[in-house]
């Protein structure tokens, strides 16, 4: 049985001894961190330093919008008291929600490293990081295209308006009653120019009915959806404008 003066030497031997194991490890914060934004693309720049009495390990430092972590760089090893510099180009991905946020760089954060302290690896940038909603809507297509020419064809040329329509489209951020939808007419298969919207509705729509056009060509139409973010979806769904009123002859 251990008497009181011995018992107290071998605790404070313990806790000396536990000490000083956690000072013979290295220490790695984030000592500084800068961002710059391009749209969905994020530029990182950062420091890793080493406050440890001995060298780190090859490690990574991770980068965080809320909780989701957008990437990683390598790092190599540390001596003590020394600094790594890097960068990394990231990607937001559509799963980080709209809104300001504040990048967050850790050390080590695939915990590869024992370090003096693990309660100090993280660093949040200064600069504010804009999301915006980059999810484009969901969206069947154009369901019908018609018009009502009476009469056989080969006929002096008329003109007549086409009647389009489609169900709504749903997005993860836009109300669909917010949702515009881009039309583009052609006069062939496929001749659609979608770099510019022939017509746009307004928003909510679930039809369209198009200027006058001559009668004596056949029209193609691509209708796509368009949310408040200005995502538009990238459906390929064509109808050809059918004369509902045609009785040939």
């Amino acid at each position: 049985m251990l008497r009181g003066g011995t018992a107290c030497a071998l605790l404070v031997g313990l806790l000396g001894g536990s000490a000083l194991a956690a000072s013979a490890r290295p220490d790695l914060i984030e000592a500084t961190v800068s961002v710059s934004q391009q749209g969905g693309t994020l530029r990182v720049n950062d420091v890793v330093r080493n406050r440890g009495a001995v060298a780190a390990a090859g490690s990574t430092t991770g980068y965080y919008l809320g909780r989701v972590r957008l990437g990683g760089r390598p790092v190599g090893r540390i001596g003590p008291g020394s600094v790594a510099r890097g960068s990394a180009t990231l990607t937001i991905p559509a799963s980080v929600a709209p809104g300001a946020y504040r990048l967050l760089a850790c050390a080590d954060d695939r915990h590869r490293i024992t370090e003096a302290n693990e309660r100090n690896d993280c660093r949040a940038a200064a600069q504010a990081v804009q999301v915006t909603d980059r999810v484009a809507p969901t969206f069947a297509g154009l369901q019908a295209a018609t018009t009502c020419i009476p009469g056989p064809a080969g006929g002096p040329v008329r003109s007549s308006s086409y009647r389009l329509t489609w169900q709504p489209a749903t997005d993860n951020d836009t109300p669909s009653g917010a949702i515009v939808y881009d039309v583009y007419q052609a006069t062939a298969p496929g001749g659609e120019d979608f770099s510019r919207p022939t017509y746009t509705t307004p928003a909510g729509a679930t039809s369209f009915v198009t200027p006058g056009v001559p009668d004596d060509s056949a029209y193609y139409f691509v209708v796509r959806a368009r949310d408040a973010a200005g995502n538009r979806d990238a459906n390929t769904v064509e109808r050809v404008g059918r004369n509902l009123c045609y009785y040939g002859g």
